[in-house]
């Protein structure tokens, strides 16, 4: 085992167990870090727990002794209040990078999200709307990144990682809905009508390029995500062709699907992914990935549909083994919200 360790802030989640696994196969000692309780596979060797809060700069500072790297994954979502939102996502990001510096910390790596590149959404009737939960979440991550960027030049080597929407075994998020509706040979619903590219990443994927990402002396924006992937229709129609259950594509017109969207974001419930809200406009949803597969030599093993299939087949089997889908948190209500109506327009 190496005598380089890594921090992993928000260690005890979907992402954490996949990067845990890639560092400790590079022999790296692994450091968690998170607020929850530790889970089980959090117990092996090479693999040390802290339960603490990136809010508590005391913590934090002790939590940095004698490590080499940091990933800083730990964000809160836009599900939670404003006053939350501050207080993990940009103070704790304060706190991770002031006690970096002071730990002597080689490398600093922050788990972005590509919604720091989208412009904030005017409502079309009501202009002078207050901002949405997720107009307010991308606020902080902007804030996060601008925080870890000033810090480059104090003597830390600072990489951001922009992934796409994510997936993979053990986590569906929001495509439970899909892939209930595969399974289920129910109509399975597309807003607007699927001729948009919208590239997701699986999980191991990710976090492979995260580990060469930290191996590497790069500073700078790194943006991550699948290298194949086609249209939304022609991906999930692969999809239903692996399942065969009875299910089939249905397309909801644009002009129902855009009210819909903008119906929920104007109640202000947690948002629908950036999946239905692309979808919806008809908007392309793909990010250059070139400067990982060149200076890193990453190379991505699973296309979209490949990441649909392999996640879909994980979330069946859960299923049928435990009754569970494995999500920690319960679908938001914007994602019920949807079926429902869906189902109105669409019966």
């Amino acid at each position: 085992m190496s005598s380089r360790q890594v921090l992993i802030t928000g260690g005890a989640g979907f992402l954490g167990v996949h990067l845990t696994d890639r560092f400790r196969k590079a022999e790296m000692r692994v450091r968690l870090f998170d607020f929850a309780e530790p889970p089980p596979w959090a117990q092996e060797p090479g693999v040390e727990y802290m339960r603490r809060d990136t809010r508590n700069l005391a913590e934090v500072i002790s939590s940095l002794k004698g490590v080499d790297s940091v990933v800083h994954a730990a964000f809160s979502s836009p599900r939670e209040s404003l006053e939350t939102l501050h207080s993990v996502n940009v103070d704790g990001t304060k706190n991770l990078c002031a006690g970096a510096i002071a730990q002597g910390v080689r490398r600093f790596i922050l788990i972005s999200s590509t919604i720091v590149l989208r412009p904030q959404r005017v409502h079309p009737f009501f202009r002078d709307s207050p901002l949405t939960r997720l107009d307010m979440y991308r606020a902080t991550r902007v804030e996060a990144e601008e925080i870890v960027t000033r810090c480059g030049g104090k003597g830390l080597s600072v990489a951001i990682v922009r992934p796409k929407t994510f997936i993979g075994p053990s986590r569906v998020s929001a495509f439970e809905i899909i892939f209930d509706w595969v399974r289920c040979g129910r109509p399975v619903l597309i807003l607007g009508s699927g001729q948009n590219r919208y590239q997701l990443l699986d999980v191991r994927d990710m976090a492979e390029g995260i580990r060469l990402i930290e191996a590497a002396k790069g500073e700078g924006v790194f943006s991550l995500g699948a290298q194949e992937f086609q249209t939304v229709r022609e991906d999930l129609q692969m999809l239903l062709e692996h399942a065969k259950t009875e299910a089939q594509l249905r397309f909801v017109p644009g002009w129902i699907a855009r009210a819909i969207v903008r119906g929920i974001e104007l109640a202000n419930m947690v948002p629908l992914s950036e999946w239905h809200a692309m979808s919806a406009d008809g908007e392309d949803s793909v990010m250059d990935i070139s400067r990982a597969l060149k200076e890193l030599g990453w190379r991505p093993e699973r296309s979209n549909a490949k990441a649909l299939i392999e996640s879909y087949d994980w979330y069946v089997t859960n299923l049928m083994t435990t009754g569970k889908i494995g999500n920690k948190r319960p679908l938001p209500l914007a994602h019920r919200a949807l079926d429902k109506i869906l189902s109105i327009f669409l019966p």
